[in-house]
């Protein structure tokens, strides 16, 4: 009988369907450890950037947020003062400042963060609910006569009720109103609002220009992010985003764009909109 040298073909085509086995268990891992990573390095790297702005701000550094990132993150013919590095994200996302409820942030492009408009409107949102929540997730209509000397009942269903207590909720915790950004052009100054939609419990974010508070005075907008795509859009002509309390997300938003005479997709940079 004739000795065998090597491996057959059958045997050859079994090891390389385990070992493509085991690479498609494996490869998955593999890249959610590295998706992993890349934004927790990206979250040490915007968390350094702001702990040296406020370092040399102390020193007297004039400037402000925007005009350190620019000077920090610069690649060509970089003389980076501050760092032996130059501070980035490994997924090549951009860097911007941002002004948020607990105050200046940088945010990524890629990695959102905690720091982006969208996080600390919902964050703030969420303990102003929750300061006036019972154990069993129940409006407590006594803490809101407490904390906002008015009775909000049904505040749920109300939206007029829930900005009201949301800007006064801030106001006694030393917030501000509003955050503030810039608009498509540059100059102009906006405003991130919402309005609730599925009985208060989701929040439609906008902006426009309109820095002081008001209720039913205050629903026309420029700039609306969708819930359904996670995306901003513009409508130059503003649009009415009232009278979707009770509406689920689908719902609100197809309302909004029936009302609205024309829109696009813009990108959020900071806290300043671009054209996408």
């Amino acid at each position: 009988m004739k000795k065998q040298n090597g491996f057959t073909l059958v045997e050859l085509v079994i090891v390389i369907a385990v070992l493509g086995i085991l690479a498609g268990l494996a490869i998955p891992y593999f890249m959610e450890a590295r998706e992993e990573a890349a934004k927790k390095e990206c979250l040490a790297n915007r968390t350094q950037i702001l702990r040296m702005f406020h370092a040399q701000q102390a020193q007297g550094y004039s400037g402000d947020l925007t005009a350190f990132l620019a000077e920090v993150t610069q690649k060509e013919n970089n003389e980076n003062k501050y760092f032996n590095f130059i501070p980035g994200c490994a997924d090549n996302g951009k860097y911007y400042a941002a002004t948020t409820y607990s105050g200046n942030g940088v945010v990524c492009d890629v990695h959102v963060g905690d720091s982006s408009v969208m996080a600390s409107i919902n964050s703030m949102y969420e303990k102003m609910l929750n300061s006036i929540k019972n154990s069993d997730g129940s409006i407590n209509n006594e803490a809101l006569k407490e904390l906002f000397g008015k009775d909000f009942s049904g505040i749920l269903g109300k939206n007029d009720y829930l900005r009201e207590a949301f800007n006064k909720y801030l106001a006694e915790n030393g917030y501000n109103v509003w955050i503030e950004g810039k608009g498509v052009n540059g100059d102009d100054t906006v405003y991130f609002k919402f309005h609730s939609y599925d009985n208060g419990q989701g929040l439609l974010v906008y902006a426009n220009a309109n820095g002081k508070f008001q209720n039913s005075g205050d629903w026309t907008a420029n700039y609306v992010y969708n819930p359904n795509d996670s995306k901003w859009y513009y409508f130059e002509k503003g649009v009415y985003v009232s009278n979707i309390e009770n509406l689920n997300a689908a719902e609100a938003w197809k309302k909004i764009i029936q009302q609205g005479k024309g829109y696009e997709e813009v990108s959020l940079n900071g806290n300043n909109f671009v054209k996408a």
